[in-house]
């Protein structure tokens, strides 16, 4: 019964910026695409777009330094952070926002997105577009 009250305890002692900063470090290093899908905000069927994104890697560094490489070897830098939302049922939703810029510093494109999962080999986002959802699920190199 003590062990229950002392987990409950330290979990409510947890707060939202230590929650956010435990994915920082976790997200941090070398991810390599694993698997993209696609779906237009008007289909009916999620298409898979692995091909589109094959071989991207990106790399987060401490600084909030971001760093992809496309498959192609095009590359972009650009800056990161991860934000907390509360959802309707009061549950956290950990989100990431990433710009990204072209060799001449010209912005490229940008990631609004949430995190699905993130563990120490895995990272899944959601990122929202324009026309539709992307998603993209990434293991660590």
């Amino acid at each position: 019964m003590y062990f229950l009250i002392l987990v409950f305890l330290l979990f409510a002692s947890c707060s939202i910026e230590d929650r956010i900063e435990r994915r920082e470090d976790r997200l941090m290093g070398s991810w390599q695409l694993e698997r993209a899908t696609y779906r237009g905000d008007d289909a009916l069927f999620t298409r898979n777009v692995t091909d589109d994104f094959r071989g991207d890697r990106i790399t987060f560094d401490p600084d909030y330094t971001a760093y992809y490489e496309t498959g192609t070897g095009r590359r972009f830098t650009g800056y990161w952070r991860i934000s907390a939302l509360r959802d309707r049922d009061d549950d956290l939703e950990f989100t990431i926002d990433a710009d990204f810029f072209d060799p001449f510093g010209n912005p490229d494109f940008r990631w609004l997105g949430t995190i699905d999962r993130l563990t120490e080999n895995n990272f899944n986002i959601r990122i929202y577009e324009r026309g539709g959802l992307l998603r993209l699920k990434w293991d660590r190199l």
